[in-house]
């Protein structure tokens, strides 16, 4: 069985040959790589693997150009009969969720987890078939096993999904638990769930396509009246004022043009001039938003069930000023409804340096001066695809 080695970098230049970074060195490969590393993501035959690329092969020499590429990606390493096992050893962020770091992140927050298996506890029961989606280090899989689920499917496409799998065993649940490794989009399950779990929630609830594929779940993995964990979120937003040090990190300020001027001799008012024209998103620490000045209260912005299906939408709220001061950024945070009576916040205020999520923000170009009472138009959009954006009323934006 061959398949492909777990962490790797690649590029591909214009003429479709393919540059692959492994076991720091740097391999060069021709154009079928990129169908090779596809093929054997998850483990195959060689048969199976040329099988599943014959439409691709109009000829003789097509075939030739597969082999020797095949061959020489076998002695590169990069594709393997015996691929590691455990965490990665390739420093953060490359190796994903292969990284410990990432792992003893999550487990190490004292709050999210825990919230997640009270739901479970609350929700599952013998009779029913669990599916938990990214299921990391195994822990909710674990939960759903161990609150009495007749059967659970674990999918990780990373490689914490080898770890996981010994994790459930080590635990005694190996026949309670069937791991998957790949995506839920590609998997077929040999029964429907009729309770489906995942914390991949973003620091924008939606910026890892929760929606997308838990509608793509619903319409092939679940049963027409599976539960959600999470099954709804509701989003608020309230204005803030961003210190000045922090906003140079995510804007081009005309201090930065002053500034490279200064030291360069050059000018980068061009940087500027576009820079204003969009919308700049950040993630940053709960424990340090929840310290900077808010200008407003919160507001609703949107609620979202996920029972229904994915759409691109708009929504313009009115946020009140409540006192004085500059506004220069949006955060937004929400209250997702985990199980029945378990909500789980990610306002900055519920947070701490152990949390592993992140706040998301939005910075404007212009910081604008407010008094109490002062009413400020605000337009979340969200794109259908994991990208959003918060405008502030007057700001040009592209």
């Amino acid at each position: 069985m061959l398949r492909r080695a777990p962490e790797l970098l690649v590029e591909v230049d214009s003429a479709h040959q393919v540059r692959v970074h492994h076991d720091r060195r740097i391999f060069e490969f021709g154009h079928h790589a990129m169908s090779l590393l596809d093929v054997f993501y998850e483990p195959r035959t060689l048969a199976e693997g040329v099988q599943r690329l014959r439409p691709r092969l109009t000829g003789h020499r097509a075939v030739e150009e597969l082999i020797g590429t095949l061959t020489s990606m076998v002695n590169a390493g990069v594709l393997t009969t015996e691929a590691p096992e455990g965490y990665t050893d390739l420093m953060f962020p490359i190796g994903g969720y292969g990284l410990a770091y990432l792992n003893i992140a999550i487990l190490e927050d004292p709050l999210r987890k825990g919230l997640f298996i009270k739901a479970i506890e609350e929700t599952v029961t013998p009779d029913d078939v669990v599916l938990d989606l990214g299921t990391g280090s195994g822990i909710l899989a674990l939960a759903a096993a161990r609150a009495g689920a007749r059967h659970v499917y674990a999918l990780e496409p990373a490689r914490s999904g080898d770890l996981a799998a010994k994790v459930i065993a080590h635990n005694g649940y190996a026949d309670k638990v069937t791991m998957i490794r790949g995506w839920s989009t590609t998997t077929e399950l040999p029964e429907r769930a009729s309770v489906l779990t995942t914390d991949i929630v973003g620091n924008d609830c939606l910026d890892m396509v929760i929606w997308e594929n838990l509608q793509d779940a619903r319409r092939r993995l679940l049963t027409p009246d599976a539960r959600l964990i999470p099954e709804s979120f509701e989003s608020y937003v309230y204005l803030a004022c961003m210190p000045e040090d922090m906003r140079a990190r995510h804007r081009v300020l005309p201090e930065h043009i002053e500034r490279w001027q200064d030291r360069f001799g050059m000018d980068f008012s061009p940087m500027l001039e576009e820079d204003n024209k969009r919308v700049a998103g950040f993630y940053e620490r709960p424990e340090k938003v929840r310290h900077w000045k808010r200008m407003s209260e919160p507001v609703p912005l949107y609620d979202l069930d996920l029972h229904t299906d994915v759409r691109k939408f708009s929504d313009t709220v009115t946020v009140p000023v409540s006192r004085s001061g500059v506004v220069n950024a949006a955060i937004v945070f929400f209250k997702g409804r985990i199980g029945p009576t378990t909500y789980l916040s990610t306002a900055p205020w519920d947070g701490s340096d152990r949390s592993h999520w992140f706040t998301a923000g939005w910075a404007f170009a212009h910081g604008r001066t407010v008094k109490p009472g002062d009413r400020l138009t605000l337009t979340y959009h969200y794109e259908g695809d994991g990208r959003a954006g918060v405008v502030l009323d007057g700001e040009e934006t592209r």
